[in-house]
């Protein structure tokens, strides 16, 4: 029978996501990551398996918390933008963690990022349906808008941005937002 780990697995995944999200797949050796994790390499592997899948396990933590899923179920277009760049000032500033964003920093997670991305555009040509966002209003260029905005907001937190900074740029992004076309009210006759 064998023996249950004698280390706290939700703790070490923890440690093990901070580690990746720093320095990214290539740049956490096995070495490095049992050294923050406060375990052994056999212990690892008996948990998480490979060094891939305790990756996807720590990218799996991480969105859990991250700034575009919960975002998306804000009730209009503009609140989910808005949500996005509040969770993304304070989620790329936190302190204790690593600065930016695990999923944008990571050259591996492209296809995370096309998903989230992805999921925008949903949202968007959702609240074109709905009539919360113009017929006009090209769904592909503003979820490049804002893509790129968090992309921004993620780098600049990571080369040591404050808050303030952050919270600066999301307030001029967010007064981008398209414009509602005023309706033409049609006039009854005399």
């Amino acid at each position: 029978m064998a023996r249950p780990p004698k280390f706290d697995r939700a703790e070490a995944l923890r440690r093990a996501m901070h580690l990746f999200w720093e320095h990214g797949f290539e740049g956490a050796s096995v070495n490095d990551l049992t050294e923050a994790m406060g375990i052994s390499a056999p212990s690892l592997y008996a948990a998480f398996g490979d060094k891939q899948a305790l990756y996807d396990a720590a990218v799996d933590l991480y969105e859990l918390t991250a700034v575009v899923p919960p975002a998306l179920e804000a009730a209009t277009a503009r609140a989910a933008f808005e949500m996005m760049l509040d969770r993304a000032v304070e989620l790329y500033t936190r302190p204790g963690h690593p600065r930016g964003c695990f999923v944008i920093a990571d050259p591996l997670l492209q296809q995370r990022r096309a998903v989230g991305r992805s999921a925008i555009a949903d949202r968007l040509r959702q609240a074109q349906r709905a009539g919360d966002l113009d017929r006009e209003v090209d769904v592909e260029a503003l979820t490049d808008y804002i893509d790129m905005v968090l992309r921004g907001l993620s780098a600049k937190a990571r080369d040591g941005a404050s808050r303030k900074q952050l919270r600066a740029a999301a307030d001029l992004a967010l007064r981008a937002w398209p414009k509602r076309a005023k309706r033409r009210v049609p006039s009854s006759p005399p």
